[in-house]
């Protein structure tokens, strides 16, 4: 029948190749021919299903240098060393790329479905084959012997397309999340760093895109400072005018073990969509109580632009600072520049320690702002409170889809579950 299974090893439907070396002078470079993946590009927004971007690209020659193969597309890639083996993340890549040696892929044979083989990596926890007890890592003879089922070709791939449907599904929701946040960065840098409505006024234009009676909310002239033009009217001051600190340190015996969990490593880079989270059960150490609507700053290692608002209450590390606005009416001005490039490249600037560099609230507090009345601060909040209330309603919608994927997903592989569709005879390769 075309819906009896077989069982297999991996390595009969895949070859296993690990990344190669990275030297240091190669990388920085984002215009090549191949993209070389480090296991950061994982969490990198846009990447949450297929690799669509990367931090490094290299050339031909660079990757000949390094003998460096590059892997093709509709491999399954994931991280084969070190602790992020245990977040359990696949990806796929879409041309031919290049891994460093911390990742791993698996290049689907041609007799399996390419697609097929990314779901069903995705039920296996690679937790459980984690060789090493200091350092954890994956030893690809030991996966290449592990053994799977799987049904025929054309019923791989209708499973892949019934699960495929609600990824395409999923990765529009964050496409569409990206833009929102696009747009949020773009109104607060237009208002309060580079203060477009007030040189329009100045010019005697009217601000492009505003309603009168916003435009009439600023003022249509400039002050000439040591610290550059500021619009007359507001004045210098530092985040910690607006922004404070929230530090409630609760211990393990303190926590309810279902409550969410937030680490650096549930926190995409340059995205202040946090749409993972684990459970407090996890943890074992002191932890920061936030409450939904909190901004979080990943004060270790600051350059990898780890800020978010939180969608729920929970803890979260302590590596991570919470913070909150001294009064609402500041709440989108604390989180655009919170998030901006130049906060954290001024963070990163000053942190402390070579290794595991470390910023602090001390730091953050003293960046310096131009601090705008109130009018128009809480013209930004108007503006951005209904794209923030539509990116954490979009947060619970893909948890929805992604639990619903992840029950269907052991379901549509069990033997006993398979559709009608996958059971019958006169399903064909054309499929």
């Amino acid at each position: 029948m075309a819906s009896e299974r077989r069982t297999v090893t991996l390595g009969e439907l895949c070859e296993l190749r690990a990344g190669v070396a990275f030297p240091p002078q190669f990388q920085g470079h984002n215009h090549g021919e191949f993209p070389f993946l480090k296991v950061s590009d994982l969490n990198r927004p846009g990447n949450e299903l297929f690799i669509v971007g990367a931090e490094n690209a290299v050339d031909a020659e660079t990757a000949a240098k390094l003998r460096a193969r590059p892997i093709p597309a509709g491999s399954v890639i994931f991280a084969k060393i070190g602790e992020a083996i245990r977040q359990n993340r696949k990806r796929l890549t879409t041309r031919p790329t290049l891994l460093d040696n911390n990742l791993m892929a698996a290049v689907p044979r041609e007799s399996v479905d390419a697609r097929f083989l990314y779901y069903l990596l995705c039920t296996l926890d690679f937790e459980e084959l984690i060789e090493g007890s200091a350092l954890p890592y994956l030893k690809s003879s030991a996966l290449e012997r592990h053994e799977v089922e799987v049904p025929p070709v054309q019923v791989q791939r209708r499973i892949a397309e019934v699960l495929g449907t609600l990824d395409e599904r999923l990765e529009l929701t964050r496409q569409l999340n990206r833009t929102i946040e696009e747009l949020i960065r773009t109104l607060f840098e237009a208002w309060f760093v580079t203060f477009q409505p007030v040189a329009a006024k100045a010019e005697g234009h009217a601000p492009l895109g505003m309603s009168a009676e916003t435009a009439a909310l600023f003022p249509s002239t400039f002050d000439l400072t040591e610290e550059g033009a500021l619009p007359t009217g507001w004045r210098w001051g530092t985040l910690g005018d607006v922004a404070r600190q929230i530090r409630e340190i609760v211990y393990p015996g303190q926590i309810e073990g279902s409550t969410p969990y937030i680490g650096l490593e549930h926190m995409p880079p340059r995205s202040i969509t946090l749409p993972r989270w684990g459970e407090a059960s996890e943890v074992q150490s002191q932890k920061c109580r936030f409450r939904a609507g909190h901004f979080l700053f990943g004060k270790l290692r600051p350059y990898f632009h780890k800020v978010g608002i939180a969608p729920v209450d929970g803890v979260c590390s302590t590596d991570i600072v919470v913070v909150e606005p001294t009064d609402p009416v500041y709440a989108s001005l604390v989180l655009g520049h919170l998030s901006s490039a130049e906060f954290v490249s001024y963070t990163d600037l000053g942190s402390g320690g070579t290794r595991m560099p470390r910023t602090s609230w001390e730091r953050m507090a003293h960046y310096p702002i131009a601090l705008p009345d109130t009018q128009c601060a809480e013209a930004l909040n108007r503006h951005t409170r209904p794209l923030l209330d539509m990116l954490n309603a979009n947060i619970q919608q893909n948890r929805t889809l992604m639990a619903l994927r992840d029950l269907v997903l052991p379901q549509l592989l069990s033997e006993e579950s398979l559709p009608a569709w996958s059971r019958d005879t006169r399903v064909t390769a054309d499929l």
